[in-house]
């Protein structure tokens, strides 16, 4: 399903940068080997000889190794080149003012759920106890894993074919229900071996009694008569979305999840005086973050955790945010900390325009 709405927020967000989406076959110029250097060609093969598309070419920094290279020709393209490196894989060169554009579209995210949280776990926890085995008891126990748990949503392609699984394609041996508490241990996305437990007896109950449904999977329902109909990410996404009245997914969840760990890490610890300890102090809290996401540190930093959160750390205004939240009903203290560090930034970004 295709999220129009969002479409067009990153298309009026590019615009306001002065930048325009493509896509990747918009890049029509390439470049080639020529003797110990390279010569970019047009779309009509003949060589470029404009001095300044050469020179915004160069400064993409194309790794020379990089394979069937593919350029922009519109300098204010958000997409400025792709190629393929030795592993075959397709990476992208973006334009400089895109990933300001990009962050700007995460926080506004990261604030419209924080908003919505409340209304979500009011639903789902309504839904939790619904007495029948429906669909909406099982998409709320979906939900509720991923809140609890900031795991992936998971695929039912991944799922089949490298037996990796996430919250939607969980299996009834990857679960133990106990009176209080719910243990996950399955194996997750790249072959990593994971392992939680949440502690929430209506979830608990909630799960015991799907998984008195037949079949493998552990988040189904109760169609009319004896069918059972089957959760996948699609159905938890669109579920998401309905609760919280604007468009949420389960990567939303997540990414929050990542914020609060790090935030919630980082008010323990004093910033340190130099930039260089300073710059140890936040990667060793991605490394944390990282561990309990099954990711990379270097993933967490750029596409989880928020700048907001790393600048609030190095600035004294999350530690201040976290001293003056109070948790409140469907909402943390960290994340009542993370919403005043969210509105301080849209506050100077206002302030600055």
């Amino acid at each position: 399903m295709v999220d129009t709405s969002t479409s067009d927020a990153v298309e009026l967000a590019a615009r306001e940068a002065g930048l325009i989406i493509v896509g990747p076959d918009d890049l029509t110029f390439s470049r080639r080997k020529a003797g110990e250097g390279f010569i970019f060609l047009r779309a009509d093969g003949k060589p470029v000889k404009d001095k300044r598309l050469i020179k915004r070419f160069q400064s993409l920094a194309i790794p020379p190794a990089y394979e069937d290279v593919r350029l922009a020709p519109n300098a204010r393209a958000h997409l400025q080149a792709t190629g393929r490196d030795a592993a075959g894989r397709v990476q992208y060169r973006y334009h400089p003012k895109w990933d300001r554009v990009r962050e700007s579209m995460k926080v506004e995210r990261l604030d419209a759920l924080l908003r919505s949280l409340p209304a979500i776990r009011r639903r789902v926890s309504q839904d939790l106890s619904r007495r029948t085995l429906d669909r909406q008891k099982a998409l709320a126990a979906g939900v509720a894993l991923l809140d609890a748990t900031h795991m992936r949503i998971g695929c039912d392609r991944y799922a089949k074919a490298n037996k990796s699984f996430g919250v939607s394609t969980l299996m009834k041996h990857h679960v133990e229900v106990g009176r209080n508490q719910v243990a996950l241990r399955f194996r997750g996305k790249g072959g990593k071996d994971i392992s939680c437990c949440v502690e929430s007896p209506r979830l608990a109950r909630a799960l015991a009694r799907l998984m008195e449904l037949p079949g493998r999977r552990l988040l189904k329902y109760r169609r009319q008569g004896k069918a059972v109909g089957v959760i996948r990410a699609e159905d938890i996404n669109d579920y998401l979305s309905e609760i919280a009245g604007r468009p949420v997914t389960a990567k939303d969840l997540r990414a929050l999840g990542a914020c609060a760990a790090a935030a919630e890490k980082m008010v323990k610890i004093d910033p340190a005086e130099s930039e260089s300890q300073q710059r140890r102090q936040i990667a060793s809290v991605m490394k944390d973050v990282s561990e309990r996401l099954a990711n990379t540190p270097a993933i967490v930093r750029k596409s989880y955790v928020h700048a907001v959160v790393v600048d609030g750390f190095v600035s004294g205004d999350l530690q201040e945010a976290y001293d003056s939240a109070r948790a409140r009903s469907g909402v943390r203290r960290v994340e009542k900390a993370l919403k005043v560090l969210v509105d301080q930034h849209k506050a100077s970004l206002l302030y600055s325009s």
